[in-house]
């Protein structure tokens, strides 16, 4: 049976691991062919989109370099067609108070969280208007409205992810492209234990309506959702997933 993604194309930034990684293996299940772009080796993502039947296309790409990202941009056009969804997920996440922070970090900060989605969204922009469903979903954060002390950099850059994701909604409406959001809260993965301790995602689960972890699906399906024809006329949208600790 056919997904509500057959016959599209989805780029996938920071698609190695973690949100990044089940994101596109949710689309390749919704049908989608799945292009990857991250630092890191992208093997096990290729073979959870391989189970899916769809084609998939790994590449080691800095979002902060303006060139590498139009390369991809053009290999995607070249190998699989052009994109027709794009999911600016690849983020660094910085545990540090204003006076730790240093300047080279913060910058990093906001080279792969916010110059990132920008040259994405730009160097895809043409393959996108020539889709007939355009979309573009930044995933961006919950704690932008409840910020935790120690992610000064991070809560910073997410914030102008969102008002990124506002503007270029305005922007490219006329093209037929929808653009949204999705603010997540705390999602258990691999990078999240590793840079802090169980005692975390409890303070986390105690401010939450639902009393359970966040895991990387929790996300997945609302950029399914906001992928498919089925939110054809969402645009401009945060959509907060975090299990009702920002109830917004």
């Amino acid at each position: 049976m056919a997904g509500r993604l057959t016959g599209r194309t989805a780029v996938v930034t920071g698609g190695s691991a973690g949100i990044g990684q089940e994101i596109a293996r949710r689309l390749a299940s919704e049908g989608a062919d799945i292009a990857v772009a991250d630092l890191d080796p992208a093997d096990e993502t290729r073979e959870l989109v391989a189970a899916t039947g769809r084609r998939f296309l790994g590449e080691k790409v800095d979002v902060s370099d303006e060139a590498a990202v139009q390369e991809f941009a053009a290999r995607v056009g070249a190998e699989l067609g052009g994109a027709d969804i794009l999911v600016n997920n690849a983020a660094v996440v910085l545990l540090a108070d204003i006076d730790q922070v240093t300047y080279e970090d913060w910058r990093r900060t906001f080279a792969v969280n916010v110059d990132g989605p920008f040259l994405a969204s730009r160097a895809f922009l043409p393959q996108l208007k020539e889709s007939k469903a355009g979309r573009i979903i930044n995933i961006t954060s919950s704690s932008y409205w409840t910020p935790p002390p120690p992610f000064v950099s991070y809560v910073a850059a997410k914030g102008a992810l969102n008002g990124l994701t506002s503007v270029l909604s305005a922007n490219l409406a006329a093209h037929g492209i929808t653009v949204n959001g999705v603010a997540a809260g705390l999602v258990r993965t691999a990078a999240a234990v590793a840079n802090t301790d169980e005692a975390f995602f409890e303070h986390a689960v105690r401010g939450q309506d639902i009393k359970r972890v966040q895991l990387p699906a929790d996300v997945s399906g609302v950029v399914a959702f906001l992928a498919s024809d089925d939110a054809a006329f969402i645009t401009g949208q945060l959509v907060v997933a975090d299990g009702g600790s920002t109830r917004r």
